[in-house]
């Protein structure tokens, strides 16, 4: 026998108004005042062009949101300078006092007034050097010892700037990638806790207690044996997380930002050419995002250890770029349904 719901259909709400987001997708309902059938459905993170650095730029370090950012060192053209820092407002960027000494590849994390830069390769400058934000000068920090006896280069940073991880790293000249983590605490680094393995070049974002890296550099100084691993850290050891689908090598430091449960990886290159691939992290697995317009490694990027996905990437080579895109996480949206 057949039932009712089988005879009459499902019963769908009748509304005034939309249903919240905050009900999540799937949801289908009629609008009594637009006359209309709706449907919550999740809607894609999209990506769209930002402001243009004054300077076409690659391998600086950088922090802050998609609407109070800023960059610092790398190579910077014309001119090929190191040492210029810009603010941005989410429509352009600034320009910002210089910092201390020249800075490209290494370290980098903070939010727009509280920023933290550190390590970077020995032959542009102190390989060791620390460097402190504070959204209107720079200031000298601790300093952190070097990977390789030239310096330092491609590790990852995180957290705050009084409370921040440095995470492996490759020497210069490179030898092996580095499984070492190295504290600050706003005066002074020491010795953290190791990574399982090496990690040169990995992406990575979240607080000191919460933080997440994953993908990196292949081998020392090529892009084969692309790392596809990704770990978490509670504050006191490092677990195994989700596999991403495309190692990204030379993203230095890594296009990446996000909490734990909300992280974006996106460009680098994959046993190829530069890629505008997108990887999203929901804390236990990757899934592809949608992709980057412009194919780049080594941006400028967010760092928002308490925020969303929602974030920028800025400059980055090759060519060395100026553009900025923005992107906006994916999210629950309202959809029409016609039935024409």
């Amino acid at each position: 026998m057949a039932t009712y719901k089988e005879i009459f259909g499902k019963k769908i709400q009748s509304l005034a108004s939309d249903l919240p987001a905050a009900q999540g997708a799937g949801q289908i309902w009629y609008n009594e005042t637009s006359d209309t059938f709706k449907s919550s459905v999740l809607v894609a993170g999209t990506w769209a062009s930002g402001g243009t650095v004054p300077q076409t730029i690659q391998g600086g370090g950088s922090g802050g949101t998609q609407t109070a950012a800023w960059i610092a060192g790398g190579l910077q053209y014309p001119g090929d300078t190191k040492n210029k820092s810009w603010t941005y407002n989410g429509s352009s960027w600034t320009a910002a006092p210089n910092i201390p000494n020249n800075y490209f590849i290494g370290g980098s994390t903070g939010p727009d007034a509280a920023g933290l830069l550190f390590d970077g390769i020995g032959s542009y400058g102190p390989g060791t050097a620390t460097y402190e934000w504070d959204g209107s000068a720079w200031t000298a920090g601790g300093t952190l010892p070097a990977v390789g006896p030239g310096g330092s280069q491609a590790n990852c940073g995180t957290g705050t700037q009084t409370a921040a991880l440095s995470i492996g790293g490759i020497g210069d000249p490179p030898p092996a990638r580095s499984d070492r983590v190295m504290d600050y605490n706003g005066a002074s680094w020491t010795t953290g806790t190791s990574v399982p393995t090496g990690m040169g070049g990995t992406a990575g974002d979240g607080p000191e207690t919460a933080t997440w890296i994953g993908g990196g550099t292949g081998t020392p100084g090529g892009s084969t044996n692309q790392p596809t691993n990704s770990f978490e850290f509670n504050g006191t050891g490092w677990t195994a997380s989700g596999s991403l689908g495309t190692g990204l090598p030379q993203g230095v430091p890594a296009q990446g930002w996000g909490p734990q449960t909300a992280g974006i990886i996106g460009g680098g290159t994959s046993s190829g050419p530069t890629a505008t691939i997108v990887q999203l992290y929901d804390g236990a697995t990757w899934s592809t995002g949608a992709s980057m317009s412009t194919p780049r490694i080594n941006g400028a990027m967010s760092s928002q250890s308490a925020g969303t996905q929602t974030g920028f990437v800025a400059g980055g080579a090759p060519p060395i770029h100026d553009e900025t895109e923005e992107f906006t996480a994916a999210a629950v949206g309202v959809k029409t349904i016609t039935t024409s």
